[in-house]
């Protein structure tokens, strides 16, 4: 699913307005001290000094809105509020805490609202991490396999209404190691089936699913939105049981493994690992699904889900110019039932390229175009995708 030439333009010169939580002082580089007048002239200004650092906001507060498009909801509208602090002001090695309330629809007919953050608390003792969203969106059904998944055409029309929240609460146990316990709830209702003859079905049509388990966590980052150098290791187990509200009884084995390095000046190559792995009577739509705008970047979310998953990707971010970068990568994937069916001669590739923006210090509005075998798609977000 590609997008239309014409929308290129307005996504890369996007409405990005910054609003921080007190008054910011002028930037130590500008001697510019006339207010702009006109609309386009105080879009243009804030767009130059998005990334001015300042040293006496509580936090730093920022709004970003314009034009977004994925294949899976295609062109559409996004704005999303976002801010990052510090819970101790006078510990500067203390990492940033973040939180980002966001909204978008499309002309597909999707609409949904979310909430990501991490707050990170004083003297890093511990961490907690929210995911929570909704969203009403227009969706295809392969089936359940690499073989559903190959046959592209293949598919069923629904509309999918989905709740999700996801909380890890993590204790610092040495000086780079978490552990702690995460939870999850997801409910979830297909609508509007097409049940054409000889298209493939997903049962039951509402799927709710609530789980908890402990994960461990080793992380050497520099800087969590957009790390340099470092490491991120984490390794995380929930169970779904049946008194908690799971028609089936199920569980979740989940393994990501990320490393940074500078290679050269402005250059950053980074690496990603990560693996699904479902045991019990798992619903469909809580199936391990490759794609979308993380990993496998080109085939559509959802197209190919099973009960495994791995994936890995390398990519090289390049700042080109100013607060101007480009990004390289190339990746794969499998989805399979069972470990003595995977096949390598069933990997998914993906590769493609991307432009980056400097929106605030070291936080990028991203850009990105990834080709898989038989699908392309183009992506747009902020921050780097892992």
């Amino acid at each position: 699913m590609r997008m239309p030439r014409n929308l290129l333009l307005p996504i890369l010169l996007c409405c990005s307005v910054t609003v921080n939580a007190r008054q910011a002082p002028t930037s130590g580089n500008s001697t510019d001290t006339t207010a702009p007048r006109g609309l386009y002239q105080r879009v243009l200004h804030y767009l130059q000094h998005t990334n001015d650092e300042s040293k006496h906001k509580k936090v730093d507060l920022s709004f970003i809105g314009g034009p977004v498009y994925t294949p899976e909801t295609s062109a559409g509208i996004a704005v999303m509020v976002a801010a990052q602090y510090r819970t101790d002001r006078a510990d500067t090695l203390l990492p940033l805490s973040n939180v980002a309330v966001y909204g978008s629809v499309a002309l597909t007919g999707f609409y949904g609202l979310g909430l990501n953050s991490t707050t990170i608390f004083p003297k890093d003792r511990f961490r907690l991490m929210l995911k929570a969203s909704f969203s009403s969106r227009p969706d295809k059904y392969w089936g359940i396999g690499y073989g559903a998944g190959s046959s592209k055409d293949a598919y069923t029309d629904y509309l999918l209404l989905t709740e999700k929240l996801q909380a890890d609460l993590a204790i610092n146990l040495s000086n780079r190691f978490y552990a702690g316990i995460s939870t999850h709830v997801q409910n979830a209702q297909a609508k509007d089936i097409d049940t054409g003859a000889g298209k493939p079905l997903m049962e039951p049509k509402r799927v709710f699913g609530m789980g908890a388990g402990p994960f461990v966590v080793y992380d050497t980052r520099d800087f969590i939105p957009n790390p340099a150098h470092g490491m991120y290791a984490r390794i995380g187990y929930r169970f779904y049981p049946s008194f908690l509200g799971n028609r089936t009884v199920f569980s979740k084995l989940e393994l990501q493994f990320d490393w940074y390095k500078r290679l050269w000046k402005g250059s950053i190559l980074a690496m990603d690992f990560y693996a699904e792995e479902h045991s019990g009577d798992v619903p469909w739509n809580m199936l391990a699904q490759a794609g979308g705008s993380n990993r496998l970047r080109g085939y559509y979310e959802g197209r190919y889900r099973d009960r495994n998953y791995m994936a890995g990707q390398v990519e090289l971010r390049q700042r080109v110019y100013r607060r101007s970068g480009a990004v390289v990568w190339i990746g794969g994937g499998n989805v399979f039932s069972r470990f003595n069916e995977l096949s390598f001669q069933q990997t998914l590739v993906s590769y493609g390229i991307g432009y980056r923006w400097e929106f605030k210090n070291r936080v990028n509005i991203r850009l990105d175009y990834g080709r898989g075998q038989d699908q392309s798609g183009f992506y747009f977000g902020v921050n780097e995708v892992f």
